[in-house]
C-alpha cells in the first residue's frame, strides 16, 4: 500500500497557508509536509494537526535567504552559526509536531570542490546527526538535480554516499523520484540502488514535475521496487499540480483510497 503525504509547498497553493492543513485532510491525506513552517508557531501547527488527524513527516531546517535563491545553509562556509542556529528550531519543530524526522538541505555553491564547501557540509551534517540522534531523530539528506537548481551542493547520489559512508550509516535518504529520473533515467533503479537506505520518498513525474501519471516515470514499477525493498513509510507528494491540486488528485485517487 502507497501512503500519500500532502507536500503544502507544492499542493494546494489555491488555499491560504492556514487552511491547507484542513484542505489536505478533506482530500483524504493522513500526513503532510512542508519545508517552510516557520511563518506558524509549533503550538499553532500541532493545534491544527490534532485539529484535523494528521500527522507531520518531515521537518527541513531553515534554508537561509529565499529571495536571494538560497535553498539550504549546510555547504556555505561562513554560516556556521546560523546553520546550528535553524538546528535547533527544526527540532524544536520536529519534538512539537511529533515528526521523526529533520532535513539540512545543502545550499547552492560555486562547486562542491570549492575552497571550504566539501567541510563546512560535513561539519554542519554531523553536528546534525549527532543532536538529532540525541532527540530521537533521524537525519534525511535529499539528492536534488542541478537543473532544476544549479550548483546545489548535493546533486549527485556518489556525494550522498560519500556522507553516509562517513556518517556510519546514521542518514536515510529521501528518494524523489522526479530528480532521481532527471538525473540517472531510472528512478526504478536508484531506488532500488538505495534499498535499505531510504527514509522518504517523494514523487513527481519527469518531465514537466506534474502528477503521476503525466510523464514518462513508471510509477507502479517505482513502488512495486519500494515495496519489494521493504519500504513502508509516507510518499510526499512534490509536485506542481497541472491545473488545480483537486483537480489533480484523480491521477493518485487509488492510492488515496487504498
Amino acid at each position: 500500500m502507497v501512503k500519500l503525504c500532502a507536500h503544502l509547498g507544492y499542493q494546494f497553493q489555491e488555499f491560504p497557508p492556514a487552511e491547507r492543513i484542513a484542505r489536505a485532510a478533506q482530500a483524504g491525506f493522513k500526513a503532510v509536509e512542508w519545508p517552510s513552517p516557520y511563518a506558524f508557531t509549533p503550538q499553532q501547527l500541532r493545534a491544527m494537526l490534532e485539529d484535523h488527524g494528521v500527522s507531520w513527516v518531515q521537518v527541513t531546517l531553515p534554508g537561509g535567504d529565499a529571495s536571494k535563491g538560497e535553498k539550504g545553509l549546510t555547504a556555505l562556509p561562513g554560516r556556521e552559526s546560523e546553520f546550528d542556529a535553524g538546528l535547533d528550531q527544526a527540532i524544536e519543530y520536529a519534538l512539537a509536531l511529533g515528526s521523526k524526522w529533520i532535513h539540512p538541505m545543502s545550499g547552492t555553491v560555486p562547486s562542491w570542490d570549492a575552497p571550504g564547501v566539501r567541510q563546512a557540509y560535513m561539519r554542519n551534517v554531523e553536528r546534525c546527526a549527532r543532536l538529532a540522534a540525541d532527540n530521537g531523530l533521524g537525519l534525511l539528506i535529499e539528492v536534488i538535480n542541478d537543473q532544476d537548481v544549479p550548483g546545489y551542493a548535493m546533486c549527485r547520489y556518489e556525494r550522498a554516499r560519500e556522507v553516509f559512508d562517513a556518517l556510519g550509516g546514521t542518514p536515510r535518504l529521501i528518494l524523489d523520484a522526479y530528480h532521481a529520473q532527471n538525473l540517472t533515467g531510472d528512478a526504478t533503479g536508484v531506488a532500488r540502488q538505495w534499498t535499505g537506505e531510504i527514509g522518504h520518498v517523494q514523487i513527481a513525474d519527469a518531465p514537466g514535475r506534474h502528477e503521476p501519471g503525466t510523464g514518462a516515470i513508471d510509477f507502479d514499477a517505482f513502488f512495486a521496487e519500494l515495496a519489494r525493498g521493504g519500504y513502508d513509510g509516507w510518499v510526499g507528494c512534490e509536485y506542481k499540480p497541472a491545473t488545480t491540486t483537486l483537480e489533480g488528485l484523480r491521477h493518485l485517487q487509488r492510492y488515496l483510497q487504498a
